[in-house]
């Protein structure tokens, strides 16, 4: 539960900090499926509002969407499609 509470924190201001970014990033290698899952929404998030982060994030959900858990891939495609449509 700790490690959900870091993420939460992290997305509040991940779009200002590279330090944020990186947490959130790290949250995708985290041994907890919810935990992926969530960062992967954090930084789709991050990357509607950030053009200059959106190819490298875009290039992440891509691979998660590929090879991640059924959610994963699922909640992958859906933010994808999001993020294309902008």
């Amino acid at each position: 539960m700790a490690r959900r509470a870091n993420v939460l924190a992290a997305r509040a201001d991940a779009a200002r900090t590279p330090r944020r970014r990186r947490h959130l990033a790290r949250g995708l290698n985290d041994k907890s499926c919810i935990v992926r899952t969530f960062s992967m929404q954090a930084l789709a998030d991050i990357a509607a509002q950030d053009a200059a982060l959106r190819r490298a994030i875009v290039k992440q959900l891509e691979k998660l969407a590929r090879t991640g858990t059924p959610a994963m891939q699922a909640r992958g495609h859906k933010l994808l499609a999001k993020l294309k449509a902008k």
